[in-house]
């Protein structure tokens, strides 16, 4: 330390001036290469309301629509309607995100969930969500015999059917539990939890090849079963070429969480907004044992299926369907006690039947919600070029509905459906003052990332508000963690290859 006081004091000023400065100049780079390769993997943003520049915001910004954010709060970030999207800055690609959301809860018992999501497929704009808050668990919690409640789920039961969760878990396997006669996808409901038991059609024999003919717009699923043996699904695409973008088509068919057939058509069209439609189709076969399948159709708004040719009758559409023929009058049939209903197109604001309750649809842009009864309701549409959604199953018939799926404990949930059993993999937010703390991870390997920023939303179902309303979520934090590769595992994955 002396010599090298010794060496400085023998220095010209001028040279003083210039190491200072290439010392601050080194560091800014050194900063700069740290925030941009983050070479130990991991790296937190934050911001808070109301610290303006100081808090974030370059990394966590750009929250829209503007008109579901009442500006008028300045102390917070005050959300009135669902959902606000926002985005976050991310120098490279993650593996993982932890989100912590501090916020106090102003909302009304009809819109109990608070959910927060990453944009997983910028084609089909699908997100994954993630539980913030569920106060209808919350509320059962506390008001049912608990079986398990850990960190990895929480088993809630009706009765004391069972005495540990041991027994419960293997009798779900089984599709054979205590007091659900029609099995359990009649008397289990779960929130973020995935159900895997054994799905058997009794009667097999009353399957048979079908022609779907009404016309679907958009990014689809669906469940279909098959007989032993050869299987096959033919399909007719319409692409509109209406946007700028290009439309290339995927079809995956999942048996379980297997893909056993797929197929993509590119779009080399090089005027894909000239308005000139383009048929196209998608062959798919195979050999299955007797069983359930998932389809899963991945397009563009811009891409209709015209027809589907199908070797089973039994099928039925997962949580949303768009028709779009423009024919008139339409029947469907769903699960669920509702559904959420939202046009673009003017002409097709009309009266809507469910469960032979009729609503009316009358502004263009907004999402309607409609509550029959429960049990299978029947839909009527006098228009179509409607967005249905809900978390159930939507088929062109009740003879061809089928889910194997759970109910989902959503904002419409009733234990007065035959539920005996709730699985849910939640914990309750952390409450100081009326002030809560939630966090979820949210898996970020496949998210969809585009210039250098990762898109997040915030979905509170069923808000609908605008600026100065009653209801609304004030939220004061939002920190993500962000873990991925080390540089050095990535060197390490560079030689390897």
């Amino acid at each position: 330390m002396k010599k090298l006081k010794s060496f400085f004091a023998k220095r010209s000023f001028l040279f003083k001036m210039r190491f200072t400065l290439g010392a601050i100049a080194l560091i800014l780079v050194l900063v700069f290469l740290y925030l941009k390769i983050v070479p130990f993997g991991h790296i937190t943003y934050g911001r808070t309301w109301p610290r303006g520049l100081a808090s974030g915001k370059g990394f966590i910004y750009d929250f829209k629509p503007a008109e579901r954010i009442d500006a008028a709060s300045s102390s917070a970030l005050r959300l009135v309607a669902d959902p606000v999207y926002f985005s976050l800055y991310a120098p490279r690609a993650f593996n993982s995100a932890e989100i912590s959301i501090k916020y106090r809860d102003k909302l009304a018992t009809t819109t109990p969930i608070i959910e927060v999501g990453v944009l997983r497929d910028k084609l089909t704009g699908q997100y994954e969500l993630k539980p913030i808050q569920n106060d209808i668990v919350d509320r059962y919690r506390f008001s049912l015999p608990r079986l398990e409640d850990s960190a990895e789920r929480l088993i809630l039961q009706t009765a004391k059917y069972y005495d540990n969760s041991a027994d419960f878990e293997k009798d779900l396997r089984a599709g054979n539990l205590k007091g659900c006669p029609g099995g359990p996808a009649s008397c289990v409901a779960a929130y973020n939890y995935p159900l895997n038991f054994d799905f058997r059609l009794s009667d097999y024999s009353a399957i048979s090849p079908t022609v779907i003919s009404q016309p679907l717009r958009g990014a689809h699923q669906f469940y279909v079963y098959f007989k032993a043996g050869s299987w096959r699904l033919a399909f007719d695409f319409v692409d509109l070429n209406l946007d700028k973008g290009q439309d290339p088509i995927t079809v995956n068919v999942y048996s379980g969480d297997k893909v056993i057939a797929t197929e993509t058509l590119a779009d080399n069209n090089p005027t894909p907004d000239n308005g000139q439609s383009e048929a196209k189709k998608i062959i798919l076969s195979g050999q299955e044992t007797a069983g359930l399948c998932r389809v899963e159709i991945k397009v563009s708004d811009d891409i209709v299926m015209s027809k589907l040719n199908s070797s089973s009758d039994k099928i039925s559409f997962i949580n949303k369907i768009w028709p779009v023929s423009g024919a008139g009058s339409l029947t469907l049939f769903t699960d669920a006690s509702y559904i959420n209903v939202t046009t673009v197109n003017p002409a097709s604001l009309s009266e809507i039947s469910l469960g032979g309750k009729k609503f009316n649809l009358d502004k263009t842009y907004k999402q309607f919600s409609f509550l029959g009864d429960s049990g299978i309701n029947k839909i009527v549409l006098k228009k179509d070029d409607l967005v249905l959604e809900n978390s159930g199953v939507f088929a062109l018939s009740a003879a061809n509905l089928i889910n194997p799926g759970v109910k989902k404990v959503d904002r419409y949930f009733s234990l007065s459906d035959g539920i005996q059993y709730i699985i849910a993999a939640y914990e309750r937010p952390l409450e100081d003052n009326g002030l809560k703390t939630a966090r979820a991870t949210l898996d970020l390997k496949t998210a969809a990332r585009e210039k250098n920023k990762y898109t997040f939303l915030i979905s509170i179902p069923g808000l609908d508000g605008a600026a100065g309303a009653a209801d609304y979520l004030e939220i004061k934090e939002i920190e993500i963690k962000l873990t991925g590769k080390t540089i050095f595992e990535k060197v390490g994955e560079f030689f390897r290859k």
